[in-house]
C-alpha cells in the first residue's frame, strides 16, 4: 500500500462499551483542495494502504503506465484495477509526479509499488526485477529503496521474493524476504495476498536492513516471520508462528504477533486463539491488530501496551471488532460488527472506551482506515450490502462528530468521487482513493483550504440524506471487516499458483 508525540497514555486492560460523550465540543470543519495525483500514462493509480503514504516529501503509490505488462496476465494491481499495464511507483510532490520506476531487468519493463516513505525522502516497496521463480510461474520482486532517484535492491534470503513495507527516519527498512527452505506454511503468515508481490513456496523471514545488511529477525519458534511496521526509536512489529506444526481448525501452525525491541523478539500473545496478525505500531511502541479467540470462531481487535494485550471489545453489539491503526496518542481505529454480524460501524478505542463511530448519514457499514493526532479519523462508509466490490464513499470524523462525507467538504468542482480516505496527518492532509465517471481510479490528496462556509454546510447537510454518486458503481477495492472471515477460514492456500487462476 503507512508522527512523533510526546503524549503517553496508559490503558486499562478492559474496554467498556460507550457512546462519545455528549459534552464534546465540535472542532471546526474545513474544506479541503482536491489534487488528482493522476497516473503514469495508464488508466489507474493507487495509494498506499495501510502505511505512511505521505510526509512532507510528498504522496506516494503505484499508478499504470500505457506499456502492456510483460508478465500478463500476472499483472501488478490485478484484480484491483483492469487492463494488464506495467504500473510504476510514484511520488507525487507540488504538483509534480514522478515516476521511480523499477529495477533493470530481463523483461525489459518491470512493476514496482511503494510501501512507505519517510521525512526524509526516502521511499520503499518493492520490484520486479525481470525473472519468473520457477517454482511458482509468477515473477520475481525484490525489496527496494528509493532514495532521491536511485533504486537500491534489498535482495532476499536466498529466495525469489521479497518486500520492503516500511522505514523509519534512521532509515531502516523492515519487511520479510524468502529464503531456499521449502514451507507449506509461508501464505499464512500474511495477512494479505497482496503483501509479498508475489507468493513463493519457500520460508518467508521478518528482517530489517540499514546501510546495505538484511538482518533476519528470527521467529518466535516456527519457520516463518513478516515485519509490518516501524517506529521513530527502531521498535518493529509483525507476526511469527511459534512452532512447525499445524492446528486442526486453521491449516496453519499458530501465528503469534511479536514487538522485536532491541535485539529481541517478543511474543505478544492472542486473545485465544490461534491466529493473532498485527497492523501497526505507534512510536511509544503500543501494537494494533486482530486476534482469533478461543475456539477460532471469532476475532477480536488487540492493543497490546508494555506487557498487556488489551481485548478490543466491539463497539457496536456485535462480535467481531479489528483494529487497523493506532497513533501516537495510543488510539485505535477499525470496526465493529453490528448484533447479528452482518453489518459494521467505524470503530475507535480510547482510553477505555469502545466508541461507535457510526457511518455517513443512514449507511449500513463503515470501518476506519486511518487517524492522526488531533483527533482526525478516515476511512469508508458503504450502503447495503456492504462488500469491498459495493459503492461506498470515503469519509471524515473528527472530534465530537458527525462522520461526513468527504465528497461535501471539496471546495474545487471535481469529477473524481472519492470512495475511501486512507490515511491522515498530523496537518490534516488525507489521502484518499477517488474513481471517475468511467471506472478509472485515481489516488488523491486533499488540503485544508479554508473553513467549512455556508455552501460547504449546505453540502453536508445534503450528502447525509444522499446515496452514493453512481459514478462509483464497478470500482473495487480492499475490504477487511464483513465480518473478518478471512481470518476464520484457513488462510495457507490464499495465494493461488498461476495455473489455478
Amino acid at each position: 500500500m503507512k508522527r512523533i508525540s510526546v503524549v503517553l497514555l496508559v490503558f486499562c486492560t478492559c474496554f467498556a462499551l460507550a457512546a462519545w460523550p455528549q459534552a464534546t465540543a465540535q472542532h471546526p470543519q474545513h474544506q479541503y483542495k482536491l489534487y488528482d495525483l493522476g497516473t503514469l500514462g495508464g488508466p489507474n493509480s493507487s495509494t498506499t494502504f495501510f502505511a505512511t503514504s505521505l510526509t512532507r516529501q510528498g504522496a506516494i503509490g503505484g499508478a499504470q503506465t500505457a506499456a502492456a505488462d510483460p508478465f500478463n496476465p500476472n499483472c501488478l494491481g490485478n484484480p484491483l484495477f483492469p487492463g494488464c499495464y506495467v504500473m510504476h511507483a510514484f511520488r507525487w510532490k507540488g504538483g509534480i509526479l514522478t515516476d521511480l520506476g523499477a529495477l533493470p531487468g530481463n523483461s525489459g519493463n518491470n512493476g514496482s509499488f511503494t510501501a512507505g516513505i519517510n521525512d526524509w525522502g526516502l521511499i520503499v516497496g518493492y520490484s520486479e526485477n525481470g525473472s519468473v521463480d520457477p517454482n511458482t510461474g509468477y515473477p520475481e520482486a525484490h525489496a527496494v529503496v528509493w532514495n532521491w532517484g536511485q533504486i537500491t535492491d534489498l535482495g532476499t534470503f536466498g529466495g525469489a521474493q521479497s518486500a520492503a513495507m516500511a522505514v523509519n527516519d534512521l532509515g531502516q527498512v523492515v519487511g520479510g524476504a524468502l529464503n531456499t527452505t521449502d514451507d507449506p506454511f509461508s501464505a499464512g503468515i500474511l495477512w494479505g495476498p497482496d503483501v509479498l508481490a508475489w507468493p513463493g513456496t519457500t520460508q518467508v523471514r521478518a528482517f530489517v536492513w540499514q546501510n546495505g545488511v538484511m538482518r533476519d529477525l528470527g521467529t518466535l519458534g516456527g519457520p516463518d516471520a513478516f515485519a509490518y511496521a516501524i517506529n521513530f526509536f527502531g521498535q518493529i512489529a509483525g507476526q511469527s508462528y511459534t512452532s512447525y506444526t499445524p492446528n486442526q481448525d486453521t491449516g496453519i501452525p499458530t501465528v503469534d504477533p511479536f514487538l522485536w525491541d532491541r535485539g529481541k523478539m517478543i511474543d505478544l500473545g492472542t486473545l485465544g486463539g490461534t491466529i493473532g496478525y498485527t497492523w501497526w505500531l505507534n512510536d511509544w511502541g503500543q501494537v494494533t491488530g486482530i486476534s482469533n479467540l478461543a475456539g477460532d470462531q471469532v476475532s477480536h481487535g488487540f492493543l497490546w501496551d508494555h506487557g498487556t494485550l488489551n481485548d478490543l471489545l466491539p463497539a457496536s453489539g456485535g462480535d467481531y471488532s479489528w483494529g487497523l491503526w493506532i497513533n501516537d496518542l495510543g488510539d485505535v481505529v477499525g470496526g465493529s460488527t453490528l448484533p447479528g454480524d452482518q453489518l459494521y460501524h467505524a470503530s475507535l478505542w480510547r482510553r477505555g472506551q469502545a466508541i461507535d463511530m457510526g457511518t455517513v448519514g443512514q449507511d449500513a457499514c463503515a470501518e476506519a482506515w486511518g487517524a492522526n493526532d488531533l483527533g482526525q479519523v478516515v476511512g469508508i462508509s458503504y450502503p447495503s450490502p456492504c462488500s469491498g466490490e459495493q459503492t461506498g464513499r470515503a469519509f471524515l470524523w473528527q472530534e465530537g462528530g458527525p462522520m461526513v462525507d468527504l465528497n461535501a467538504l471539496v471546495e474545487n468542482p471535481s469529477n473524481l468521487y472519492l470512495y475511501v480516505g486512507s490515511y491522515v496527518d498530523d496537518s490534516g492532509d488525507i489521502v484518499a482513493q477517488g474513481v471517475l465517471p468511467n471506472a478509472d481510479i485515481h489516488a488523491v490528496l486533499l488540503v485544508p483550504d479554508g473553513y467549512c462556509n455556508k455552501e460547504c454546510k449546505q453540502r453536508i447537510l445534503h450528502s447525509q440524506n444522499a446515496p452514493v454518486s453512481p459514478a462509483h458503481t464497478g470500482a473495487k477495492i480492499p475490504s477487511f471487516g464483513n465480518p473478518a472471515s478471512w481470518l476464520r477460514n484457513p488462510p495457507g492456500q490464499r495465494n493461488a499458483m498461476p495455473s489455478q487462476h
